[in-house]
């Protein structure tokens, strides 16, 4: 039952200072708003009560998309869904997010959901989690004690649970530039397109004339936290494609549902979710080396 909001005081920040030092003073009873998306539903369903809200909306420079060409994208953390989904440079240069962003949701929860919250939420399930760790991107923080970059690998603890520490803020998420060959694909099974995915794939493969250079897999809603399926990706990684392909392509979607290890919830049975995760990652396999072929 969606209940209405319970009390909180909410504060309105225009500096990292400000919002850092509120976060600090009121440690253990505040909470960041960003695109709300996540937070006030969490706090209507009475899981999360926070004394304090702190809006972090009017920051500057938190909503941009940074292109450079030695270093990548860096995308702030107040960038919206939709506005990730209509960029043309992430389109062109990095594929697999805009797919991922563009089956996010509806319309309007992508025009007000922020990266920055979908990656902090760290829903096991997160559309956005898989291309991001199959992009090897990184997660900039900012605190009362300074700058850190983390792997967004090492962002994810648990689900539900990211690595912040009650005074910091996720201001940026970094993704270096992919090799020119590069492909990627991201597919999502779910109920519905808009529903929470029973289980998604992201995949980034690099194929030079008939060999698989490098490989990145990455896996939702198959654990507690979407990642990286490495002995799924050592499988095909180095491998010639122009022979035994169907066989190898196999050997690493049944690779990639042992990895897996999800839990039965109203989405859908563990088993199921083992078998659709081989699923996804065999089309994604076939769509990425089709997509480079063409």
């Amino acid at each position: 039952m969606l209940l209405g909001l319970p009390k909180f005081e909410y504060v309105s920040c225009k500096t990292l200072e400000e919002a850092c030092s509120l976060l600090l003073k009121h440690k253990g009873e505040s909470a960041v708003l960003a695109g709300g998306t996540d937070l006030l539903v969490k706090m209507k369903h009475r899981k999360l009560l926070p004394d304090y809200l702190v809006n972090i909306k009017r920051i500057p420079d938190l909503s941009d998309i940074r292109y450079d060409d030695l270093q990548g994208v860096r995308i702030g953390a107040l960038t919206t869904i939709q506005t990730i989904r209509n960029s043309p440079l992430i389109m062109k240069k990095f594929s697999v997010l805009n797919e991922a962003t563009g089956i996010l949701g509806t319309p309007h929860v992508r025009n007000l959901a922020t990266l920055g919250g979908n990656v902090c939420n760290a829903s096991p399930a997160s559309e956005c989690a898989p291309p991001l760790l199959a992009l090897e991107a990184r997660a900039r923080i900012v605190g009362t004690n300074g700058v850190r970059t983390v792997l967004l690998e090492e962002f994810f603890v648990g689900p539900g649970q990211n690595a912040l520490r009650s005074d910091e803020i996720l201001t940026e998420i970094q993704i270096p530039n992919l090799p020119p060959r590069a492909v990627g694909i991201h597919l999502k099974h779910s109920t519905r397109r808009v529903d929470v995915a029973i289980a998604n794939v992201s995949v980034v493969m690099v194929i030079e004339g008939n060999t698989c250079q490098d490989i990145r897999i990455a896996l939702g809603a198959v654990g507690p936290v979407a990642f990286r399926g490495k002995k799924t990706e050592a499988i095909l990684r180095g491998q010639r494609l122009d022979r035994g392909l169907d066989a190898l392509t196999e050997q690493a979607a049944q690779q990639a549902s042992d990895e897996s290890f999800p839990i039965d919830d109203i989405r859908g049975p563990a088993a199921y979710r083992k078998q659709v995760v081989k699923s996804l990652v065999r089309q994604g396999i076939e769509r990425a080396i089709a997509r480079a072929r063409s």
